[in-house]
This record gives C-alpha cells, structure tokens and sequence, in this order.
C-alpha cells in the first residue's frame, strides 16, 4: 500500500471513529427550539433561559398535543456519556422505537447531549436522531 492510501484509510478511521462524542454544552448553549421526526411525528422542544420549557407533538396521524414543565441539567456521568437535559415531569408521546402511545406517560425524560456530524443532539435512543437544533 502507498503512502496516500495509508493516509487516507487513516484519516477516514479517525473521523469515522470520532463522528459521535459525548459533550457538556453549558445551559445557555442549549436554550432554543429542537425538533424531532419520527414514525410518530414531529415533536418540537423548546428550551426556555427561565428553565422552563415547552413540548409539541404534531401526530403523524393528524391531531397535536402540548405540555409545558421545567428542566434542568445533570453533569456527565463518566467520560463515555454525555450532560444530560432532563425534563421535569415531562410527556412521553411516542414509544422507543416511534410508535403513537396510546396513552401519553408522564415522567422525567432524560436527553443525552451528544456532538455528532458537527452538531449537538438531544439523544432520546442511539438508534435514532434524536432532537436537533432548529
């Protein structure tokens, strides 16, 4: 093998290797809207300066529910996890994997910040997007 393969099959390693971290944005970096898409809909999240916030789901089915609560930070818990934005007493819309709840539960919701492709998520499930930054 020549030097330029050796070099790029490294190179693309280490970014393939780095293309999802864990991070601990500080909270004023998180304040905004962040919108998730799933089998179940798009559900918007709206981190408020005043530790509050707002929820919105837009059922893939038609109709929409809201909710509204306070939210806080928790630090990481080890170098392999991200901070983590929890929602106090939020609403859990959609199951795991996007499916409608009949019943939306409520409770905490813990969204793991995550660098991932040149941005933070709010990761819900590894297996899927999570919230983005709008």
């Amino acid at each position: 093998m020549n030097f330029s393969r050796m070099t790029v099959l490294v190179v693309s390693t280490c970014l393939t290797g780095w293309s999802c971290v864990p991070v601990e944005p500080a909270e004023d970096r998180l304040v905004g809207t962040w919108r998730a898409e799933w089998q179940c809909g798009k559900e918007t999240l709206e981190l408020r300066r005043d530790k509050t916030y707002g929820q919105q789901i837009e059922y893939a089915g038609g109709g929409r529910a809201n909710h509204s609560g306070v939210w806080r930070t928790k630090p990481k818990p080890s170098r392999l996890e991200g901070s983590r934005v929890v929602l106090q007493d939020a609403m859990t819309f959609c199951a795991a994997f996007g499916e409608k709840l009949p019943t939306p539960q409520r409770g905490d919701r813990e969204l793991e910040t995550i660098w991932e492709w040149g941005r933070v998520t709010l990761s819900f499930n590894p297996d899927l997007t999570g919230f983005l930054r709008q």
